[in-house]
This record gives C-alpha cells, sequence and structure tokens, in this order.
C-alpha cells in the first residue's frame, strides 16, 4: 500500500498502474477502479493515469483475457467402434474360405440312382398366395409325384407370391390371402412332396424378401424339412447318375434370351454357348409347360419349361401377356439302358409310364 511514491521510473509507474486498474492479480481479471488504483499507489490519479492508459496501449498482449482452455476431455473417440484391422483381416479371409467351398462344392454336386427309368419333373410357379392359383390342381399333381415309383421333383422357383415389391404392392394389398397364409400353404405343400424334393432353385418372387431383409425364410424352411436337398439362389448344376450314365442338369427359374417363336430359346442358347448341361429346366414365363427336344454336341438334349399353376392372373392381363397352355408341371423320363431322354408335358401321362413300368 502506497508504493507508487517510490516509484522514480515514469514507465514503470504506468505499467504498475496500468496492471492494477486492468489486472490487479495475475488470476484476477476483476478490474478496480481509479480511486482504488490512488490508494494502491498512493498517488493522484492526475500523475499516473495518462502513463497507464498508454502502456497498456502499447502492450496490449499483457492486458488480453486468455481464452478458455481445455482441462480434460473423457468419452468415446473415434476409431473406439471401428472393428479391429486383424480381427477383420482374420474374418474377412474365414468368409473367402467358406465362399471359395461353396463354389467348388457346388461344381461336384450329385444325385446319383441305382438303376432307371428314373423321371424328373420340374415344378415352379406354385405362386402360393394368390387368389387365382389352381390349388386343387397343386395338390393332387405333387401327390401324384409323391405316390409314382420313380419320380421325383425339382423345384424352379416361385413357390410363393410374396408381392411385396414396388408397383405389386397394389396386388398384394387386393389379394385375399395374407402373407401368413402363403407361408402356411408352403409348408403344407412341402411336406407332401418332401420326400421326393430332390433340389429347389429360387426364383425372382421367392427371392424378394431376402432381397429386403437379408433373411430366407424359404431356405431356413427347406433346411428344416429336408437338410440334404440341393438349393440355390439362382443357378444349379447337378450330375445326374442313373446306372452307369450320368446326365448334366442345370436349373434355373429365368433364362437369358427369349424369342417368340421358341419358349426354350434361352435354354438353348446356353446350352450351347456355356456347354455345361444337356438337361435345361427354366420357368418363369407363365405362358407354358413344355419339354422340347434340342440338339448339343452331337446328343439330343432337354429343355423343359414349367407352366404356372396361377391361371388366373390378373397381372398378366393387365400386361397383355399371352395366355397359357394346359401344362403345369412338365417331366422327363431318363433312361440308362436306351441312353434317352423323353419329355412328357403332361405329368399325368408321364405318371402312368412309371406305373407301368414299376407295377
Amino acid at each position: 500500500m502506497g508504493y507508487g511514491r517510490g516509484v522514480t521510473d515514469q514507465a514503470d509507474l504506468g505499467r504498475i498502474a496500468a496492471r492494477l486498474v486492468w489486472a490487479c492479480e495475475s488470476n484476477s481479471w476483476q478490474r478496480i477502479t481509479w480511486t482504488e488504483a490512488e490508494k494502491q499507489l498512493d498517488l493522484a490519479r492526475v500523475k499516473f493515469r495518462t502513463k497507464a492508459r498508454v502502456y497498456k496501449k502499447h502492450h496490449p498482449d499483457e492486458f488480453r483475457r486468455p481464452a478458455p482452455q481445455l482441462t480434460q476431455s473423457n468419452g468415446a473417440t473415434p476409431g473406439m467402434e471401428m472393428p479391429d484391422p486383424e480381427e477383420t483381416f482374420e474374418r474377412a479371409c474365414y468368409e473367402w474360405e467358406r465362399t471359395q467351398a461353396l463354389v467348388e462344392l457346388r461344381a461336384q454336386q450329385r444325385l446319383a440312382f441305382d438303376h432307371g427309368p428314373i423321371a424328373l419333373v420340374e415344378t415352379a410357379d406354385w405362386h402360393l398366395g394368390g387368389s387365382g392359383v389352381d390349388y386343387p390342381r397343386l395338390d393332387r399333381e405333387l401327390r401324384i409325384i409323391a405316390d409314382t415309383p420313380g419320380m421325383f421333383a425339382i423345384g424352379a422357383g416361385d413357390l410363393v407370391n410374396q408381392m411385396i415389391v414396388g408397383n405389386l404392392v397394389w396386388t398384394r394389398f387386393n389379394d385375399r390371402l395374407a402373407i401368413r397364409d402363403e407361408w402356411v400353404l408352403l409348408l403344407r405343400e412341402l411336406e407332401i412332396i418332401a420326400p421326393k424334393l430332390l433340389a429347389v432353385v429360387m426364383g425372382n418372387h421367392g427371392n424378394w424378401v431376402e432381397e429386403l431383409t437379408g433373411a430366407s425364410y424359404l431356405e431356413r424352411e427347406l433346411q428344416a424339412l429336408k437338410p440334404s436337398i440341393i438349393y440355390d439362389r439362382h443357378d444349379a448344376i447337378i450330375q445326374i447318375q442313373v446306372g452307369d450314365w450320368e446326365i448334366p442338369l442345370r436349373i434355373r427359374h429365368k433364362w437369358r434370351g427369349t424369342s417368340i417363336y421358341n419358349a426354350t430359346h434361352g435354354i438353348e442358347r446356353a446350352a450351347k454357348w456355356d456347354h455345361n448341361f444337356v438337361i435345361g429346366m427354366g420357368a418363369h414365363t407363365h405362358v407354358s409347360g413344355l419339354t422340347r427336344d434340342f440338339s448339343i454336341d452331337g446328343i439330343t438334349g432337354i429343355a423343359m419349361i414349367a407352366g404356372s399353376y396361377k391361371r388366373n392372373d390378373e397381372y398378366a392381363r393387365k400386361g397383355g401377356f399371352p395366355y397359357p397352355n394346359n401344362s403345369t408341371s412338365v417331366a422327363v423320363v431318363i433312361d440308362e439302358r436306351e441312353r434317352s431322354l423323353t419329355g412328357f408335358n403332361n405329368l399325368q401321362t408321364c405318371a402312368d409310364y412309371m406305373d407301368a413300368i414299376y407295377e
């Protein structure tokens, strides 16, 4: 108190006065009045006020209030939720190995029968849940397959309707059967045919749920009902061995390539390009259930298109699609003794043939 009178350097007097007024202590930024400064310096303010202002003007950094400094930060930081790189790499490698193993297994798929003849029935486009489906006929024909000796079934897609995407939702809203009805019907029909069902390939309707949700309900049902069944979402190639004769079979719901003159054009074209099957099965068109011989690599192959059980199709009427023929499930009889493939567009006729052989 009163140390101002002892200051001889006028610059020091300005510095001391300025710090008193604008920063009375190093950790305090509470300003004091000139009257309080007079008491501190024991000098009249006219002696030091101008000097203090000049000193502050020329030393602004000494009187600038410091910005706040962060003293603590605790919490989740970027990267904490990121997977560990090495662990992720190990999982990625595992998935690669798993995928490769699946690819290799698909390249070696085989169905072997000790002898023939056998009849392979292609059945598809059940469209369970649709109000225009001929349910009595489907049920009757599945029981024909189940009860006929030497007759087996291949499912070629669109077993359920599942009108749940895009502009097809209007059909879903107007169907008189609900989604849960579709799956109840599917399970009922699969239980009839399960002992004779060898393979199933999905179609566009069947894949919609998986594409939207990532879950495959049909795959789960098939696994529970018949774990040994051959299954593929898109495309299956299977070696069919009957006795000592091997015939490569390829199954797709939809094939690339169309023709207004030849319903099996896509299948026959694929056979000539890919050379990996002799029997080709397809569906999807809802126009024809038929089998057709064609020549491939000097032998006679057979192209098959399953007809649809959706006999009254509002979507087809709206789009102006051709009227379907009367065939639904179609069949091929494989006879290893004669090295022959015989197509049947009528399931009952094929069943009568097989009954005559094994009666």
